[in-house]
Parts: C-alpha cells; structure tokens; sequence
C-alpha cells in the first residue's frame, strides 16, 4: 500500500534523497524533518505504521474500504497538522486519532453492528490498555452505566451478559416473552452505544490534544 497522492501540496525538490537513510531513522527524528515539510519523512512514517492502524479500525469497523478511509483521513490531517502539533509519542497519537475517527462514525450512527463488541474490547482507547484507565476505573464506568438503565432492563442485561443465561431462560425466569427480552437488550444495546461514543469522543479529544 503507497501513501496517497500529494494533490493538495507542491514541492519543490532538487533532487531525489537516499531513502535508505529514512528507513534506519527514528520516529522523532523523522518528526522533526516533517516540521521542515519533508515529504519523504512524511511517506517513511505512512510506510512504517499505516498497517497497524487499519488493523485498529478494521478490527471494530469490519470493513476493509472504510478502515482504509480512516487511514487516509488521519495521515491527511496529520500532515496538514505537521507545523502546529507537538508530538511526543507518535504511534498513541496516531492510534488516538484512528480512534477519534471511528467514535465519531459511531457518533453518527454509520458505524455498523460489527462495532458493537463486548464493553472492555469497546473501551481500548488510550485510556485502557495503552494509556490511564486501569481495570478498576474501567469496571466502575461500566457500573456507572449499568445504574442508568430502568430495573427491568438491567436486569435482563445482567442476566444475559454477566450470568450468562439464555434469552429463553430469562424470558421463564422473569414471565415475559423471549421477544420482549431480546428487544429489551437491543435498548440497552444502543443506549450503550450512545454511552461509549459520548464517552470515547470525551477522551479521545482530551488526548489527542495531549499527545
């Protein structure tokens, strides 16, 4: 995969350097070569980390042209963005920023349903597993939501998601039909979708601007 047309920026380039010499470099040098509107430091960093970023969008996206847009739309922003952001970490912001992107389709509403993941796998943001929220925050988020849904919803959800009880055996449990327990749990569904991109979009731009 090649980085994508430079349509919107025109250079002018002497000569062609050696290219070699981009490969062995650092992240942050390469940053500060970028800060010179070095394109071939641009084009190494895309070549170095594009993958591991479609594979953070593909991974809750599920879709291969989608993850790819996202791809691009941060390496666009990222370098139009080149004189004005202090980066100290590169890859978290980069990964910070495909996160961002995606909660704010999902914000949208034109994330599809392959997005909704269990709540942990949901939370990896920069503020879980490579970042701040530890395991106990993060269960306490949950709890916290769980307490905004009506009795009778959570408890359908906690039924069927943390004692893992069939929506049949729910419906006998709590004498009311299986359809009624399954609608019950698509409510709870979006209403946890709406909780998370409310949530991740919060983070996401507190720590894009960190970074």
């Amino acid at each position: 995969m090649r980085v994508f047309a430079f349509y919107y920026i025109s250079f002018n380039l002497v000569s062609v350097p050696d290219m070699s010499i981009y490969k062995t470099t650092p992240d942050n040098d390469l940053l500060l070569l970028l800060k010179q509107d070095d394109r071939y430091a641009f084009e190494e960093l895309y070549e170095r980390h594009w993958l591991s970023l479609y594979n953070v969008a593909y991974k809750r996206l599920k879709e291969r042209e989608a993850s790819k847009d996202i791809v691009q739309d941060v390496f666009a922003d990222f370098w139009l963005k080149r004189n004005t952001k202090e980066i100290s970490k590169l890859l978290p912001y980069l990964h910070t920023a495909v996160r961002y992107k995606i909660y704010t389709l999902l914000a949208k509403g034109h994330a599809t349903t392959h997005f909704i993941e269990p709540f942990e796998n949901m939370m990896a943001s920069p503020f879980t597993a490579d970042g701040y929220l530890a395991d106990k925050e993060l269960k306490s988020v949950f709890s916290y939501w769980l307490q905004t849904l009506p009795e009778k919803r959570r408890e359908i959800f906690r039924l069927r998601y943390i004692e893992e009880i069939s929506t049949q055996d729910i419906g006998t449990k709590l004498n009311i039909s299986q359809k009624t327990v399954q609608n019950q749990l698509g409510i709870a569904f979006q209403n946890l979708r709406n909780f998370i991109a409310i949530l991740m979009i919060s983070s996401s731009i507190l720590a894009y601007l960190l970074y």
